[in-house]
């Protein structure tokens, strides 16, 4: 079993990943390109054809790669992608034109008049619709561009476009379909009372069957093989949204654990057995096998903070000798002797607005002539900590508290950024032992499609290992108590109401 390898793509909206896995969850090898998305003004789009001819350049990189490390048989293959967008493809597997990722917010002002109009089917799909779905999104295509919609024999989501050009098979997966508010949580199916309260109850012959994640789908065909360099008949399953993928990579399956990520996003997931009420605001999907739902709080509040902020210091002084690397080894360093608290600096972290604080945006709050460069940059780590408590807290309101988190991106490579985070949100951090957490839980369902490995949690044991683990200090953790209500009355006072405060 150890000979096994799985070969893992994650279609992301910033960049496009090839990873290969052995079977005890270790990187093997990987390769990355930038996603080829084009943003202008309300519209972000991506030409399907060149995002697959990204995926298939990675594959061969990442196979001539893994190769150097020596000969092994690919057990499979599995793509995780962003969630939400629309890829539109002819009878024939074609791109009918551009695809819109979930950024594309063209379909604003469509989903802005279903609420004014109280249209919903949140007691199906436990979704209000935002801009960036599927459905909003098909039915604005239906309405600008008719003969685009008609032609549109399959309307897919990211991974499924890759896993259509690996196999000729159109499919999709679970996870991807809930987080669309595309199937009626009750029963997985595309029930018809949703299409038919927004106006295209001919939407769902367009849809692909929906799978659990680890179902084998198809084999790559001859015409991907020759594209990829994999073998033709290779096993391929159906995947996952990557922000379920990162929560089973990073091991945070039981009912204990949370996933944390921090990077431009601050995404926060649970995982449970029950389908529970939680806060409007809680993304809630089903999870990649039968019986386990996810909920997920999210917004762009996290580490992004930090790379605009240092972002903004290059523009002013310059690149710093040694790079980014060197520069956040000595922020690093400075941020941990400065005491928690900042000496009275807070930063509210919305250079993106979000619904955590309505209509506020970023701000340094209290500060003055004795702060110096370190106050501000532990300001900021502070604020995205408070931040993704304040997340969890929206989940803790549906019932879904959990003990420990697992936290990757970008901040969970700052052994002092994690600290705070452990202090600030009273719990232990854990960090996820692989750099690429999101492609090793397709990894993990690879290895479960093809019959190596029973379920997922026995996947988990094999192939997930233990990060460093952060306890939260009693007293730095009651102080940041004090400091995180100041947090939520500021946000409260500039903006809308906030969410309730637990402490």
């Amino acid at each position: 079993m150890t000979a096994h390898r799985y070969l893992c793509l994650d279609f992301g909206l910033t960049a496009t990943k090839a990873v290969v896995f052995d079977a005890a969850g270790v990187e093997i090898a990987s390769a990355l390109g930038d996603t080829p998305v084009v943003a202008e003004g309300e519209a972000s789009t991506v030409d399907m054809e060149a995002a697959w001819a990204l995926a298939a350049r990675l594959v061969r990189e990442v196979l001539s790669r893994s190769e150097d490390a020596g000969p092994s048989p690919l057990a499979g293959v599995g793509v995780s992608g962003h969630g939400g967008g629309l890829y539109p493809v002819d009878v024939e597997g074609r791109p009918v034109g551009p695809a819109s990722t979930s950024m594309d917010a063209r379909a604003r002002s469509l989903v802005e008049s279903w609420a004014a109009e109280g249209r919903s089917a949140y007691a199906l799909t436990h979704h209000h619709p935002w801009a960036g779905q599927l459905l909003p999104q098909a039915r604005l295509l239906r309405d600008r561009a008719r003969d685009h919609y008609d032609r549109t024999r399959w309307a897919l989501g990211a991974k499924d476009w890759l896993v259509l050009r690996l196999t000729g098979v159109a499919s999709a997966d679970r996870t991807d379909a809930s987080n669309n508010g595309l199937v009626d949580l009750a029963t997985g199916a595309y029930a018809p009372a949703i299409y038919e309260r927004f106006g295209v109850p001919e939407l769902p012959a367009k849809l692909a069957r929906v799978q659990e994640s680890a179902a084998v789908v198809g084999r790559v065909s001859a015409r991907a093989a020759a594209e990829t360099g994999l073998i033709e008949g290779t096993p391929v399953v159906a995947g996952m949204v990557d922000v379920v993928a990162c929560a089973v990579g990073s091991g945070a399956l039981d009912a204990r654990s949370a996933s944390l990520i921090a990077g431009t996003w601050n995404i926060n997931s649970a995982f449970d057995h029950r389908l529970v009420n939680a806060p409007a605001s809680v993304k809630t999907s089903f999870g990649p096998d039968a019986g386990r739902f996810a909920y997920v709080e999210s917004s762009a509040t996290s580490a992004g903070n930090l790379a605009w902020l240092l972002a903004w210091a290059e523009e002013l002084v310059g690149a710093p000798p040694g790079g980014r690397a060197a520069l956040y080894d000595r922020l690093n360093a400075g941020v941990a002797r400065v005491a928690p608290g900042a000496s009275g600096l807070a930063y509210l972290p919305f250079i993106h607005r979000a619904h955590l604080a309505p209509g506020v945006d970023a701000a340094f709050l209290g500060m003055r002539a004795e702060h110096g460069a370190f106050h501000l940059a532990r300001a900021v780590y502070e604020g995205v900590a408070f931040a993704h408590r304040a997340h969890l807290e929206l989940l803790e309101a549906g019932g879904l508290r959990r003990e420990r988190a697992v936290l990757s991106g970008g901040a969970a490579h700052s052994p002092v950024w994690c600290q705070i985070f452990a202090d600030v949100l009273g719990r232990p951090v854990e960090t996820c032992d692989a750099a690429q957490a999101g492609a090793r839980g397709i990894a993990m369902a690879i290895a479960v499609g093809i019959g190596l490995r029973a379920s997922y949690a026995e996947a988990a044991a094999a192939m997930v290992r233990p990060g460093r683990c952060y306890a939260p200090d009693p007293i730095r953790a009651a102080t940041y108590l004090q400091y995180y209500a100041r947090f939520r009355e500021a946000a409260a006072r500039l903006g809308g109401p906030a969410p309730p405060l637990r402490l």
